[in-house]
């Protein structure tokens, strides 16, 4: 094997342009093929937050008007599934803001603090004061408060249908990337809402975060199974973004048969730049044999070329991924500044990809490799 390992080294040194040209298409193959890979990914990922991380994975609605036992409710939801990671009661509240000589209609939606944060984490879209700890405060959306002219602790006066009127002070405003919702949605705690809800200890509505949220659906069918409540109708994300989850799975079906049709196409150049190489070498084969090289040992040659311009190939291929990384970054991002599309690197994805590669680029050499274990020295003499 040593023998063959030497051989193999000497024939990709001799063969300088045609060994850099198999580099190059290896590299060029798998950087393609990971950067593929990686912004399908981070495409994945920049959806998923746009939709779901201004909104819960799960809802759970009572079909008369409240939840009642809510918390008996939350105790066994969080037993039935370990992927469960915040269960939340809300309040939501349709009412009025009367700032002054304004009036805007608003949607209340009031939450346990706690709750608030492992939903929606608020924490990073406060953009100035903070979040609600105590009753009666609130945090306001971005054009709401632009709106009305609010400062932080400014109080307004929240009035409902029925003429309830309660004093809210202001202590943070939010910005969620969504105009619609920063302009109507007012976030405050669980028993403020309530009081305005008129509603006692129960809640409007139950959401839920998981640690999976592309299984929300399995998820919830898991719930609805466990809680066996006819009074209640439970919804996922993926039911309320039909047409989100197949543009998603498209895009991912596309994004692996382009990495597929990239791995075939270097397989095969490989292929036939080896098939070329071992025509090119028959002298060298057949004096080796006649010299007494073993069968085995003179397909092992090829084998091992392969391999090693697999590993080489990959590792430069890898570096290429980073330039393009580096480039889609700087140059691909929206008026703001920020990347289109966030690429993180999974290097578990690219450890298992490069893998692949190289055993794919080895495997491609076997017919290479059959032919000149099969080629004799008469062969050689015979064809001149």
């Amino acid at each position: 094997m040593f023998t063959a390992l030497k051989i193999a080294w000497r024939f990709l040194i001799n063969s300088k342009i045609q060994t850099l040209v198999i580099i190059l298409g290896i590299a060029i193959g798998i950087s393609v093929q990971i950067f593929v890979g990686l912004l399908s990914m981070g495409l994945e990922t920049t959806l998923l937050d746009k939709v779901v991380g201004n909104s819960t994975h799960i809802t759970i609605y009572p079909k008369n008007s409240i939840i009642e036992n809510y918390h008996e409710k939350e105790a066994k939801i969080r037993k039935l599934d370990s992927k469960i990671t915040s269960v939340a009661p809300v309040v939501e509240y349709a009412a009025s803001i009367k700032r002054k000589d304004m009036v805007e209609a608003i949607q209340i939606r009031g939450f346990i603090s706690k709750d608030l944060d492992s939903l929606y984490n608020i924490k990073n879209k406060i953009y100035k004061g903070r979040t609600i700890q105590n009753p009666k405060e609130a945090i306001l959306g971005k054009e709401l408060s632009e709106k009305l002219g609010l400062k932080i602790n400014d109080n307004i006066d929240v009035i409902t249908p029925d003429g309830k009127n309660m004093g809210i002070k202001v202590v943070g405003f939010y910005d969620l990337d969504t105009i619609k919702v920063n302009k109507i949605l007012v976030i405050t705690d669980l028993k403020t809402a309530q009081d305005l809800a008129g509603v006692g200890d129960a809640a409007s509505s139950m959401q839920l975060s998981t640690s999976d949220p592309y299984n929300a659906d399995s998820i919830a069918t898991k719930i609805e199974t466990g809680l066996k409540d006819k009074n209640l109708k439970i919804e996922n994300w993926k039911d309320q973004n039909k047409l989100l989850v197949s543009a998603i799975m498209g895009e991912k079906v596309c994004s692996i048969v382009i990495q597929l049709c990239v791995m075939i196409a270097a397989v095969l150049s490989i292929i036939s730049i080896m098939g070329i190489s071992v025509v090119q070498k028959y002298k060298q084969i057949g004096i080796l044999k006649a010299m007494g090289i073993k069968d085995g040992s003179a397909g092992a040659i090829f084998l091992i070329q392969a391999f090693i311009l697999g590993i080489v190939g990959t590792c430069l291929g890898v570096a290429l991924t980073y330039i393009y990384i580096r480039g889609f970054n700087r140059y691909i991002v929206s008026s703001d500044g920020t990347p289109i599309v966030k690429i993180i690197i999974n290097y578990s994805f690219i450890i298992k990809l490069c893998i692949i590669d190289v055993i794919a680029s080895t495997l491609a050499a076997f017919f290479p490799a059959i032919k000149s274990f099969k080629l004799t020295p008469v062969e050689v003499i015979k064809n001149g």
